[in-house]
């Protein structure tokens, strides 16, 4: 069940081997909760659509974490306790289209747990849409492991890629149409590109 709710909240993202949660219903609560940490920055269209809030295992200590996403606040993972495990940068507003479309967890069996989050940047004629994937370090970071845009609308033309995750690495295809291949590096904690073709024109 949760592998296809992942596929349909996340289409650019395919193989995750456990998928453990996903969310794409936002709620101002989270904004609310988050704002012990940073407040909201009101004015920017995505505080409207609220924050992605999701129970998952997403580190490597027993039991699921709460994981809640705000555009303008950040990332934050917390332990049953409610201590904050780690947490990421926000998004910088861009335009009337911002919002965090989805995020989900799961295994991508390269050892850790990952977290992705799609959020979508810009205005209603052009904007994109950027996948990130994440892990929980062990100095309170929740470091982004894997950064891609995934879909880019223009104008009357909408152009897609997709992630698709393998034992220990992946493969993405840009909306341009060119692909790669990345490996998970574990000394470094993140995928590394080892090539890229390009689409022939």
């Amino acid at each position: 069940m949760h592998s296809l709710l992942a596929l349909a909240a996340l289409p650019w993202l395919q193989g995750f081997f456990a998928p453990q949660g996903v969310t794409e219903q936002g709620s101002r609560d989270v904004l609310a909760e988050l704002a012990e940490y940073r407040e909201p920055v009101e004015d920017c269209v995505a505080a409207a659509y609220g924050g992605l809030s999701l129970r998952a295992n997403v580190s490597a200590s027993e039991g699921d974490e709460r994981v809640l996403a705000s555009y303008t606040q950040g990332v934050f993972v917390f332990d049953g306790d409610r201590h904050l495990l780690a947490h990421a940068q926000p998004i910088e507003c861009e335009g009337s289209a911002d919002e965090l479309v989805a995020m989900a967890a799961g295994d991508a069996a390269i050892g850790v747990p990952v977290l992705a989050l799609a959020a979508t940047s810009g205005g209603r004629a052009e904007n994109a849409t950027v996948l990130t994937l994440y892990r929980v370090a062990n100095d309170g970071v929740l470091q982004p492991i894997f950064v891609g845009e995934v879909e880019r609308h223009e104008g009357e033309t909408t152009r897609t890629g997709i992630v698709t995750l393998v034992p220990g690495g992946l493969v993405y295809r840009d909306p341009r149409g060119s692909v790669g291949m990345w490996l998970y590096d574990a000394e470094l904690g993140r995928y590394v590109e080892l090539f890229t073709s390009q689409p022939n024109v």
